[in-house]
C-alpha cells in the first residue's frame, strides 16, 4: 500500500491500480484478490464457502428473532444487538449434531443457549428485578406464564429519574426453516417504583405450538417519568432490560 503524493489526488481505478482516500489520506494499492467465482468453485476454498453457508443462515435466524419481537425492542435494544444475537445463534448452530459443517441449522442446535440472552447490553432484567417470578410453558392452553410477586421499593432497581416501571412479556413461535413467526405480548400495569404494597404479577402471552414446535419468551422492564401527571419513557428507553427468559419446545 502506497501514499499519494503530490497536488491532486485520485480516487478510482486506473490500469490494475485502485486509487482511495482513507482517514483523509489518499493511498494506492493494485487491485487483486480472490474471485466470487473461484471462491464459489475451488475445492481451496472449501471451508471458506461452508463459513459462509453458516454465517448465511445466523443472519437469517437473527433476523427471524428480532422481527418476532420487534414491538418490545423498540427503544429497549442497545445498538450492537444485531451482533450479539448472532454471535448467540452462531453458538446455537455450532451443537447442530446432525448436519455437516456448512449445512448446520440454528433450528438443529440447542436453543436452550439462548436463554440468558438480553437485547439491551447496558441493562439486564436480572439486575432490575430481583423478584422471583416464574416462567411456565403450558402446551395444553397454548400459552406462557410470567407470573409472581414483586414489592416494588425492595425488589425494583430502578435508574435514577424513574417513578414508575411496568413489566412486559412476550412469546414468539419461530419456524426458523421456512422464516415463519407469530408472536404475542402483554404489559403489567404502571407502578411507583417505591410502593410498599406487594404487586401480584401474572402476565401470559399466547403462542402456536403447530407452527414448529420453537417458542421464545421474552421477559422485561420498562422504566418510566411521572411528569405533570403523564408518565413518559426514562431516557428513550435506554434503562430498559429485556431479555431472552427461556425456550420451549413442543416436539
Amino acid at each position: 500500500m502506497a501514499r499519494q503524493s503530490g497536488i491532486l489526488k485520485i480516487e478510482g481505478k486506473i490500469d490494475g491500480i485502485s486509487f482511495y482516500r482513507k482517514d483523509g489520506k489518499y493511498y494506492a494499492r493494485r487491485s487483486g484478490g480472490v474471485s466470487g467465482a473461484r471462491i464459489r468453485n475451488d475445492p481451496r476454498y472449501r471451508r471458506t464457502r461452508e463459513n459462509v453457508a453458516e454465517f448465511s443462515e445466523v443472519a437469517r435466524q437473527g433476523k427471524l428473532v428480532r422481527t418476532a419481537f420487534r414491538r418490545e425492542l423498540v427503544g429497549n435494544a442497545s445498538g450492537n444487538v444485531t451482533a450479539r444475537l448472532g454471535s448467540a445463534l452462531y453458538r446455537v448452530l455450532k451443537t447442530d449434531g446432525v448436519n455437516r459443517r456448512g449445512e448446520r441449522k440454528v433450528s438443529a442446535g440447542d436453543l436452550g443457549l439462548l436463554a440468558g440472552f438480553g437485547f439491551n447490553a447496558n441493562a439486564s432484567v436480572d439486575t432490575a428485578l430481583a423478584a422471583p417470578l416464574g416462567l411456565a410453558f403450558d402446551d395444553s392452553a397454548e400459552k406462557v406464564t410470567w407470573a409472581g410477586t414483586v414489592l416494588p421499593a425492595r425488589d425494583v432497581v430502578a435508574p435514577s429519574g424513574a417513578t414508575h416501571f411496568r413489566l412486559r412479556l412476550a412469546a414468539a413461535s419461530l419456524d426458523f426453516d421456512n422464516a415463519g413467526q407469530v408472536s404475542a405480548s402483554a404489559t403489567g400495569p404502571e407502578t411507583a417504583v417505591d410502593s410498599l404494597d406487594e404487586v401480584a404479577v401474572a402476565l401470559e402471552a399466547g403462542y402456536d405450538k403447530s407452527l414448529s414446535g420453537h417458542t421464545l419468551a421474552l421477559a422485561g422492564i420498562e422504566f418510566l417519568q411521572a411528569m405533570n401527571g403523564e408518565l413518559y419513557p426514562l431516557s428513550n428507553g435506554a434503562y430498559n432490560a429485556m431479555g431472552i427468559a427461556g425456550y420451549h419446545s413442543a416436539v
